[in-house]
């Protein structure tokens, strides 16, 4: 268990002083307390056991209070608009795409380069997270650490200092990832929060309203997806839309082999 004189296992410089840091951003576990009283979630272990649970997963003492505060500020830019989808006010910044069953949206107000450090913070956390429900999970040590290198350098605790220091990300790791939601919120959601990582390439995060494909190998990633792949320096961020039917099929296939 981590104590408070442990280094911060982001900046591996300052103490990890902080309680209660978040591994998955709360705005997108929030979903899985829709409308309960009390305000609880389930957990589901193997062979169907069943626990209540008051809150997303947590961990102490892994942050410094300067890591923590940048990771807020990085959120907090991407929650903003990536929940904007579901407003009409705000239908003017998303541009809808269809090619015949495939249909995605470019977010128009989204910075991509943040948008990338957004998504290598999830997967970051997720994979150095030493909870149970993220054991399924795991990146290979290089691209870990590659990816925590590169959130030490550019996250900052303003959103100032993030888009001036920004500009001069220049390098991505070759890897790949996919955002896909439906193409509607789900409410009561029909998915759950849950990640795992089915090769050394290949990591899925369920993260209630969304779907996150991570590839480590280029290569490796099917050509169709390729189109909404955000792995890049340039142009608009892309997420991909799904029916609500094949949305609900696949998260139920996912639960089923989850708990058996």
């Amino acid at each position: 268990m981590r104590q408070p004189d442990d280094l911060c296992l982001l900046c591996c410089d300052s103490k990890a002083s902080q309680k209660e840091s978040h591994i998955i951003p709360k705005f997108l576990g929030k979903g899985l307390f829709h409308d309960t009283k009390p305000h609880h979630s389930i957990l589901w272990h193997k062979g169907g056991k069943r626990q209540k649970v008051q809150d997303i997963i947590k961990e102490d003492y892994i942050f410094c209070a300067k890591c923590e505060k940048s990771l807020s500020v990085l959120e907090t830019y991407c929650a903003l608009r990536l929940e904007r989808f579901d407003n009409v006010r705000y239908f003017k910044d998303f541009v809808l795409y269809k090619e015949g069953d495939f249909e995605f949206v470019e977010c128009k107000d989204i910075n991509i380069k943040v948008f990338n450090l957004f998504i290598y913070s999830v997967v970051w956390r997720v994979s150095i997270s030493n909870n149970i429900g993220f054991s399924k999970f795991k990146l290979p040590d290089k691209e870990e650490e590659e990816l925590r290198l590169i959130l030490k350098d550019f996250l900052k605790p303003t959103q100032t200092d993030l888009f001036s220091e920004i500009e001069r990300l220049n390098i991505l790791p070759n890897h790949r990832h996919v955002l896909i939601r439906p193409k509607k919120k789900l409410r009561p959601p029909t998915s759950m929060l849950s990640a795992a990582s089915p090769n050394e390439w290949l990591n899925q995060l369920h993260l209630v309203d969304y779907l996150m494909f991570y590839i480590t190998q280029q290569d490796k990633m099917i050509e169709n997806l390729r189109r909404i792949d955000n792995n890049r320096l340039s142009g608009l961020v892309r997420i991909g839309l799904s029916e609500q039917k094949i949305w609900k099929e696949f998260n139920f296939a996912m639960i089923k082999e989850a708990i058996h």
